[in-house]
């Protein structure tokens, strides 16, 4: 009978160690996920400050202009998409959800780009994706060659402006990034260590 209760008690202990592991990795899973998500949040909040604030200095240079009827539409479009973006934000739940509030900037700052180019009366911007280098940077204008640091030459699409820094010589305007690093003790002691990072371009770190 004593070695069957030596058996059950070490079954007991076993089945315990599986279980506080298990627990272990799912609280460190959650953990992680969480500041992911924290992280593209923060990003994600600061690219809707900025359409903010780029409307603000949009209303200042078309004051004085007559808008005609497509450039009041451009302007409402772009208004709408920073409304939308902004309630967007505090509802994300995933990091893959962030995708949608990307798509809804990049709309309003092509219609942004849309409303300049009228007003100063020069061709409209075609639309195409974001600057590869940083999104903020508005809808490219012009594909360049860039060299990635472990991606090697590529043809990406860039604003006019890191083009131009780009044909200098210079570097482009790269978006900094800050790269969140968590660790937790795997198995035989060994951490086991993830970073989240936000939504840089692969191969664009300098």
């Amino acid at each position: 009978m004593e070695w069957v209760l030596l058996v059950l008690a070490a079954g007991g202990i076993v089945g315990g160690r599986r279980w506080w592991r298990g627990r272990s990795r799912r609280r460190d899973t959650e953990r992680g996920s969480h500041e992911e998500l924290t992280a593209v949040r923060t990003l994600a909040d600061e690219d809707v400050t900025l359409l903010g604030e780029q409307l603000q200095r949009l209303d200042a240079e078309v004051e004085g202009h007559e808008l005609d009827e497509a450039a009041r539409r451009d302007y409402q479009v772009a208004l709408d998409a920073y409304e939308s973006a902004q309630r967007g934000v505090p509802r994300l739940t995933s990091t893959d959800q962030v995708s949608t509030v990307n798509d809804t900037l990049a709309a309003g700052r092509f219609s942004l780009a849309c409303v300049q180019a009228r007003v100063a009366g020069v061709p409209l911007p075609t639309r195409r994706t974001p600057c590869f280098f940083n999104p903020q940077h508005g809808p490219a204008a012009v594909d360049v060659s860039w060299n990635g640091v472990g991606h090697g030459t590529r043809i990406v699409p860039s604003c006019a402006q890191d083009a131009a820094r780009i044909e200098r010589g210079e570097r482009p305007e790269l978006r900094r990034v800050k790269a969140e690093r968590w660790c937790r003790t795997g198995r035989r002691g060994r951490p086991t260590c993830r970073t989240a990072r936000t939504t840089s371009p692969k191969g664009s770190s300098p």
